[in-house]
């Protein structure tokens, strides 16, 4: 009669089970609906699903217990509250709750807590008392460490003492090998469970660190190009577009440079190089046939300088040339090569044979001046004279040349 009763029991208790779970998706739905735009912590789902899980199994475990030892049915119905309804209401609270991973941790201690109690309730039965405290320990010991250990040890010991306020202080160990095996299998699927979210937790951050180590190796070479961009940029912001060589603004920056890392016992040589009658040959053929001759004499310049020596369109049709660490007399001669060079070529240009001289002017460092304005302008009077003296020429910086009247282009 008394297994009939507890059947009859059982059926009740899945009866409100599956009514309150009924209720529950309901309410839930109702919840996401409004909470759309808040995501969910993914230890409050996997707590969720464990939790519901694990304790249908030990539901099914005690269950037992209380069978074999003839419980009533306040404590049945309580064991349904705890094992099928709780799991559900704990999870809509941290749902609910705008602090939802403390909530959740909170869940656990409380978890805890419960399962103190029903362990003093019960008189401590063994296999049901290791499978209760094992299980929650190892769940808040995953999440917390050992912090969460002792916090889930000091509530669990907080459970007993509620329990044995309500139950007495008994100790009743025994348990029928149905109850034993129950919880034999529920604890050992806990455990496949725990592992198996571990496994997964552990591919998943496999997979983030993967993503991330593509991401950074995306990011280094756009950083690569990016940084290839802005070089190119400042090259082309320092480079004459017509002839490839630097500009004025370059050059401004390198002979400050120049000079301020020049040793004592270095010099520093400035060719000024200017187009003899260029405006004439602009006149005469046009602004391309100009160009054309620039862009010659470009490569002219390029090809006699070394790798160190630093070549400018100063403007116009002048070019500039800093050799450092070059002594006076071999950056005369330099020059000479240029102008020679220039004056024996002839540029073919629209059935025309053009030709053009140079003439260049020629100042040191530290022999003519120190400073970059003192050393332009001595390079630019040389310039001047040698158009003075008949253009086509190289003239190295002297006093004399100071007081030398500018001809015309």
């Amino acid at each position: 009669m008394a297994s009939v009763n507890v059947e009859i029991d059982v059926f009740n208790f899945h009866k409100r089970y599956y009514t309150a779970c009924q209720r529950f998706d309901i309410e839930r739905t109702q919840l996401m609906s409004h909470t759309a735009a808040r995501k969910t912590h993914w230890i409050v789902s996997l707590n969720h699903r464990n939790r519901s899980g694990s304790f249908i199994l030990l539901f099914g475990a005690l269950g037992l217990h209380l069978a074999d030892r003839g419980y009533g049915f306040i404590t049945w119905l309580l064991l349904a509250l705890q094992f099928l309804v709780y799991p559900h209401l704990v999870y809509l609270a941290a749902l609910r709750s705008s602090r939802m991973l403390q909530t959740e941790m909170n869940n656990l201690m409380l978890d805890s807590t419960l399962f103190g109690c029903w362990v003093a309730a019960l008189g401590f039965p063994l296999w049901i008392t290791f499978t209760l405290l094992l299980s929650v320990h190892i769940n808040l010991t995953v999440f917390r460490g050992l912090r969460g250990l002792a916090e889930c040890l000091l509530a669990a010991l907080c459970g007993i003492g509620i329990g044995l306020l309500i139950g007495g202080a008994r100790v009743d160990m025994y348990t029928a090998w149905p109850t034993t095996l129950a919880c034999i299998a529920s604890l050992t699927l806990y455990l496949l469970m725990v592992s198996q979210v571990s496994f997964q937790r552990n591919l998943s951050l496999r997979k983030a660190r993967e993503r991330l180590r593509d991401s950074e190796r995306l990011l280094q070479r756009q950083l690569e190009e990016i940084h290839g961009l802005q070089n190119q940029l400042r090259e082309q912001a320092s480079r004459d577009p017509l002839t490839g060589l630097y500009n004025r603004r370059h050059l401004d920056s390198a002979l400050e440079r120049e000079l301020i890392s020049r040793r004592q016992q270095e010099s520093l040589c400035m060719l000024l190089i200017d187009i003899d009658h260029f405006k004439q040959i602009n006149d005469a053929f046009g602004h391309q046939a100009g160009d054309r001759i620039l862009g010659k004499l470009a490569s002219i310049l390029t090809g006699h300088s070394r790798p160190q020596d630093v070549i400018c369109r100063y403007g116009g049709e002048e070019f500039m040339i800093l050799m450092p660490n070059m002594t006076l007399e071999l950056a005369r001669q330099r020059a000479e090569s240029i102008r020679q060079a220039f004056a024996e070529m002839t540029i073919g240009f629209e059935g025309e044979q053009l030709q053009a001289t140079l003439s260049v002017g020629l100042s040191a460092s530290p022999d003519h001046a120190e400073s970059v304005s003192g050393l332009i302008r001595c390079a630019d009077q040389a310039l001047y004279q040698a158009k003075a003296g008949g253009r086509n020429k190289t003239v190295v910086w002297g006093p004399e040349t100071v007081a030398v009247p500018i001809p015309d282009n």
